[in-house]
C-alpha cells in the first residue's frame, strides 16, 4: 500500500480511516481527509495498491466530502454485501461495511465505529485451531469398509459413460466475447475466486445477450460489462464537469465522439480530454467536434459562394433540357446554378428563382474573351447589344447576351418579365 497522503495541504480528519480487512494486506491502515480522493487499484499510479489476485490496475475509486463517503468501481466490479457494483457505477456508504476487491477487500469509516468490531475486531490474528478428534483403533473395520466402497465405485464406473473433457473457462470466455465483439476484454476473479468477465459491449442487448448465453451454458463465471452507452453517459459527464457540456456518440472499440462548443481554440478542451479524470472513465479515445469551429467554416465557405457567380452560356432543349455555364457544367430542372438561385424551368425561356424568392429570366451570351478590355465603368447596365448572327439563333440554341455593370451578364430582372 502506498504512503499517506501530505497533511500539509489537506486537514486530517483522524476519525476516519481506510482498513485493508482481507487479502496480502490486511490490518494495514490509511487515514483519511477530510475531503480528497483515494484511488485504489493494483497499478503503481494508485494511492492504496494491492498486489492481490484479482485486483484490476485502476480498481475503485473512493471520494471523502466532509464525512461522507462515495465509491465508484473502475475497471472491475466492486462486491458489496448486498449487491455488486459495476464499472461506471457509484454508491455512497453510509457505514462500515467489507468492500470486496478481488482476493482483498477494505473498509472505511470512522475509527469508533461499532460496525468494525463485527467486521474485523482484531487485525493479524488467525482463530484458533480445532480441536483433533480422538483417533480410535477400528482399523480392521474402516479398511474393509473402505475396500467394498472401492470396489462398488469401480463397478459403477464401468458402466458409466466417460465424461466430457473439463471447459477452460477462461478461454471459453475469450471466445465468446470474440462473438459478441467485447472491447478492452478482461478476465478477473471474484471473491470466490470464479471468473468474471469485463469490457465494453455495443449495447446493453449485446450484454444481456452474453450473459443469457453464459448461463445457458452453466459456465462457473459471471459477466460484468459496461455498454457504449454507459461510456459515452459517463464520458459526457466527465465534459461537462470540466465546464465543456457536449453530445457523446459511443463510436465502438472504446472509443466516444463528443459534440459541443468549445470556443474559438481547442487546446484547452484537448488538454482536458487527455487528463485524469477523463482516463478514469476507461474510454481509449475521445474524439472532439467543436461546433463553433465548423460554423466558421460554413461562414467562410458561404463568403467564398457568394463571391462566385456561373456564366451561362447556352440553353439546350429537347428530352432533356439543360443549361450549360463557360465553366462546362450542366444543370437541369431543380438544380441551383452558383449565383443564380434554383433552375425552375426550360422552356421558351430558361428561369431560375433567387434566394430572395424572386423570379428571373436566364439569358445565355458567349464567354467573355480573357484577351478582350474590360468596358468603361460608367458604362449603362442596360445597354444595348447587337442582335447574334442567325447561324448563332439557329436551332435550340439561343445567345442574347446583355451587358450589365461593365460585365456580361445572363440574368433579366424579374420586374421585365
Amino acid at each position: 500500500m502506498s504512503s499517506s497522503p501530505d497533511t500539509s495541504t489537506h486537514p486530517v480528519d483522524h476519525d476516519a480511516v481506510l482498513r485493508i480487512v482481507a487479502g496480502l494486506h490486511a490490518g494495514a491502515t490509511r487515514a483519511l481527509s477530510r475531503r480528497e480522493m483515494v484511488l485504489v487499484g493494483s497499478g503503481d499510479d494508485c494511492d492504496v495498491v494491492l498486489a492481490d489476485t484479482g485486483v484490476a490496475a485502476h480498481h475503485a475509486l473512493l471520494n471523502i466530502v466532509d464525512g461522507r463517503f462515495h465509491l465508484r468501481a473502475l475497471d472491475a466490479p466492486v462486491e458489496l454485501p448486498e449487491r455488486t457494483l459495476h464499472p461506471g457505477d457509484p454508491v455512497e456508504i453510509a457505514k462500515v461495511q467489507r468492500i470486496g476487491l478481488g482476493q482483498a477487500a477494505i473498509a472505511f469509516g470512522r475509527a469508533d465505529a461499532p460496525e468494525w468490531l463485527a467486521l474485523a475486531p482484531e487485525f493479524g490474528h488467525e482463530p484458533p485451531p480445532r480441536p483433533r478428534a480422538a483417533f480410535t483403533s477400528r482399523l480392521p473395520m474402516i479398511a474393509g469398509i473402505a475396500v467394498l466402497a472401492l470396489s462398488g465405485l469401480a463397478i459403477f464406473a464401468a458402466w458409466m459413460p466417460a465424461s466430457p473433457p473439463p471447459v477452460d473457462v477462461e478461454q471459453r470466455l475469450r471466445e465468446l466475447a470474440r462473438e459478441h465483439r467485447v472491447s478492452e476484454v478482461r478476465i478477473t476473479r471474484d471473491v470466490e475466486g470464479n471468473a468474471v468477465l469485463a469490457g465494453t459491449v455495443d449495447d446493453s442487448a449485446a450484454r444481456e445477450r452474453l450473459a443469457a448465453q453464459v448461463e445457458s451454458e452453466a459456465l462457473p463465471a459471471s459477466v460484468s460489462l459496461r455498454s457504449g452507452e454507459d461510456l459515452a453517459v459517463d464520458v459526457a459527464e466527465v465534459m461537462r464537469s470540466g465546464g465543456y457540456p457536449a453530445q457523446a456518440e459511443y463510436l465502438g472499440d472504446n472509443n466516444v465522439r463528443v459534440t459541443g462548443h468549445f470556443g474559438g481554440d481547442e487546446q484547452p478542451v484537448r488538454e482536458f480530454i487527455r487528463s485524469r479524470a477523463m482516463a478514469e472513465t476507461g474510454v481509449n479515445m475521445v474524439e472532439p467536434v467543436n461546433l463553433d469551429a465548423a460554423i466558421a467554416d460554413a461562414g467562410e465557405e458561404a463568403a467564398d459562394a457568394a463571391q462566385y457567380q456561373a456564366h451561362v452560356v447556352s440553353i439546350v432543349r429537347g428530352d432533356a433540357p439543360y443549361v450549360e455555364t463557360a465553366d462546362g457544367e450542366r444543370y437541369s430542372v431543380g438544380d441551383a446554378i452558383p449565383g443564380w438561385g434554383e433552375l425552375i424551368s426550360i422552356g421558351a425561356h430558361a428561369h431560375v428563382l433567387r434566394p430572395d424568392g424572386a423570379l428571373a429570366k436566364l439569358r445565355p451570351s458567349p464567354a467573355p474573351s480573357i484577351e478582350a478590355e474590360p468596358p468603361p465603368a460608367d458604362a449603362s447596365a442596360d445597354a444595348a447589344v447587337p442582335e447574334a448572327p442567325a447561324a448563332a439563333r439557329r436551332g435550340d440554341l439561343v445567345q442574347q447576351p446583355e451587358i450589365r455593370s461593365g460585365l456580361r451578364a445572363n440574368v433579366l430582372d424579374a420586374d421585365t418579365l
